[in-house]
């Protein structure tokens, strides 16, 4: 006589489902709309007002889609997924980032990397939401030129020892 044995599994939850109504392609969106809002979260909920989503569905999606982002075991799938959404929602819905020239990226590139993102920020006074339209705008440049691209790395090896040694 063969037994079977009833295993009870944990109910696994779609890492990429929508957290109170918001799917992560509107949560790109919303966040993207609230670039320039410096983090005031009253200014983000009559954003999120003005595009449909009452107060509390929009603090319980941020909440949740950003918890998602920082579990270990949904960040991966999360975030792969979210970045060419918030990319092109950026490119749509938020002002166009300050013209960079590569001398000044290389610059800020290696200022987030010897003195860390929050130093950089203050020193060339750009918001992170900025940081990160200009950094997608230059990597989008090295990604298809492989010269600019090795410049870029010996270049921006040489500024941060050059920042390094004060």
């Amino acid at each position: 006589m063969v037994q079977s044995t009833n295993i009870q599994t944990e109910e696994t939850v779609d890492p990429l489902e929508p957290i109170a109504g918001i799917s992560l392609e509107q949560y790109a969106e919303l966040s993207a709309k609230m670039s320039n809002c410096g983090g005031d979260l009253e200014v983000c909920a009559q954003i999120a007002a003005a595009n449909g989503v009452d107060r509390a569905t929009w603090e319980a999606a941020m909440n949740g889609w950003n918890a998602r982002m920082y579990d270990p075991s949904t960040a991966s799938a999360v975030v792969m997924a979210y970045y060419p959404l918030h990319q092109a929602a950026m490119k749509q819905f938020a002002p166009p980032p300050p013209e960079i020239a590569y001398e000044q990226y290389v610059t800020m590139y290696a200022t987030v990397m010897k003195k860390g993102e929050q130093t950089m920020f203050d020193t060339y006074n750009v918001t992170p939401q900025q940081w990160s339209q200009i950094s997608g705008e230059w990597v989008g440049k090295l990604t298809s030129d492989k010269a600019l691209a090795d410049k870029f790395t010996k270049d921006a090896l040489a500024e941060m020892d050059r920042i390094a040694a004060g």
